[in-house]
């Protein structure tokens, strides 16, 4: 397989002979409000996209959204991918809001029946989008899945999704996956950490200790305070290094 990484957590894998396009943000750097605490003085995105969205968008064949907020999917992205392709969500909140994009063959993954592209497997796992009072985050939030993809005689992936290591995490390792894309940053917002930061890792790597950790989901958005060097320093000072892989924008990386 192939993970082509662009930005946060907009990327590109190709899997089981799909081209699947992730959580695609094409906004423009400093075009989008600030989601969080201000810890840098610009706006969000921080950086730009490494390619055009246009190019990005180029070959895929679905779309996987982790869940729908600005800072995985928009308007940019929606006017570039074909309105006719598979597109995945979570829910039927997510499924009503992507149609409104245009989207015609929005599907929710379930997380009891299977879902299918030809022979990938795709199946929704449970995340808790922060660690403090959760119902109030979801009552001022858009919630949030992972995703688990497996096919025959490929490897199993799993992509967490806006989540703090929890048992919906958990329950996500018993499909066994071989490759875990992790959406770290440490965001802040309404009091509380919402994404993993390397407490959350160390537990990850921990619980799945033959898995490749994909290290995602940073220096984009201004309530990001965990840094692609703090993640490697702490992945060296906690002997995990070399099952951490963390890629920089516009990296492609085999496995």
């Amino acid at each position: 397989m192939l993970i082509h990484f662009y930005r946060n957590s907009t990327m590109k894998l190709e899997y089981g002979g799909k081209n699947f396009l992730v959580d695609p943000m094409f906004r423009k750097k400093g075009t989008v409000h600030k989601l969080g605490p201000t810890l840098y003085p610009e706006k969000p995105p921080l950086i730009d996209l490494p390619e055009d969205g246009k190019t990005i968008a180029d070959g895929i064949d679905a779309v996987l959204l982790t869940h729908l907020h600005p800072g995985h999917f928009d308007q940019e992205a929606a006017d570039l991918i074909p309105k006719d392709l598979p597109f995945f969500v979570q829910n039927l909140n997510d499924k009503d809001l992507s149609r409104k994009y245009g989207m015609s063959k929005t599907q929710t993954i379930d997380m009891t029946l299977d879902t299918h592209l030809d022979d990938v497997r795709i199946i929704r796992t449970a995340g808790l989008h922060g660690n403090g009072k959760i119902m109030h985050v979801i009552n001022t939030m858009q919630n949030s899945s992972g995703i688990v993809l497996k096919k025959e005689n490929e490897k199993t992936v799993f992509i967490t999704g806006d989540t703090v290591y929890c048992s919906g995490v958990e329950a996500a390792l018993g499909y066994h996956p071989d490759v875990i894309i992790a959406y770290l940053g440490a965001n802040q917002g309404e009091g509380m950490q919402l994404t993993m930061g390397t407490e959350d890792l160390d537990k990850l790597q921990a619980a799945a200790p033959n898995a490749k950790i994909v290290a995602v989901h940073m220096e984009t958005f201004e309530n990001q305070p965990l840094s692609r060097q703090e993640v490697r320093a702490y992945a060296e000072s906690h002997n995990f290094s070399d099952r951490v892989i963390i890629p920089e924008n516009g990296e492609t990386i085999t496995l």
